[in-house]
């Protein structure tokens, strides 16, 4: 558990405490980035659908039927080796921090993009999700995931970006990026 732990505190300081901070100064709270009641089963329908999308992709193009999320994850084969009921926390760990976090980091740089240009950041086309979709592929290409990880990240990207701009709620950006994220086989 200490190793997935800090791999887990690693991944939340990247990409949940920096914008954690940011919202304490600034005295925001997460409805300004659209995590409210309002709209949510628009927001996750649409996020189902490109969950099943994104999904069947990457299935295509690994010749096999990729569904169950976290599947390939390093930090789910580390939170199942702790044993019960110590793997049941670290699952709970892994999609609050990898599902939850990472795709609110999503949403917050698109909104933070749309906000430093002048955009009201609704469309299939914002500058914002348009411009995490391409800063999602750019961090796992640089990872060493080349053009299909760059490809298959900027993807899931755009969903988790594109889902509050054109729904205006963010619930169905955390389930897109909890359903799309590190799958594997069935």
């Amino acid at each position: 558990m200490k190793g997935f732990l800090a791999l887990a505190g690693f991944q939340f300081a990247c990409e949940g405490l920096i914008p954690l901070l940011i919202m304490l100064v600034r005295h925001e709270n997460f409805s300004h980035y659209g995590f409210t009641q309002r709209r949510v089963l628009r927001s996750l329908g649409l996020a189902i659908a490109l969950a099943v999308i994104c999904d069947l992709g990457m299935s295509w193009h690994a010749g096999t039927l990729l569904w169950i999320p976290f599947r390939r994850h390093s930090a789910t084969r580390m939170a199942l080796a702790a044993g019960f009921p110590a793997n049941v926390l670290g699952l709970s760990i892994a999609v609050a921090v990898w599902g939850f976090f990472e795709a609110f980091f999503g949403v917050f740089f698109a909104k933070k993009l749309n906000e430093a240009i002048g955009h009201n950041g609704r469309g299939w086309l914002s500058p914002g999700t348009l411009g995490f979709a391409f800063f999602n592929g750019l961090i796992h290409f640089a990872l060493g995931q080349g053009v299909s990880g760059f490809v298959s990240s900027f993807a899931s990207g755009y969903a988790i970006a594109v889902i509050p701009a054109v729904t205006g709620n963010a619930w169905g950006s955390a389930l897109v990026q909890t359903l799309t994220n590190a799958v594997g086989r069935m």
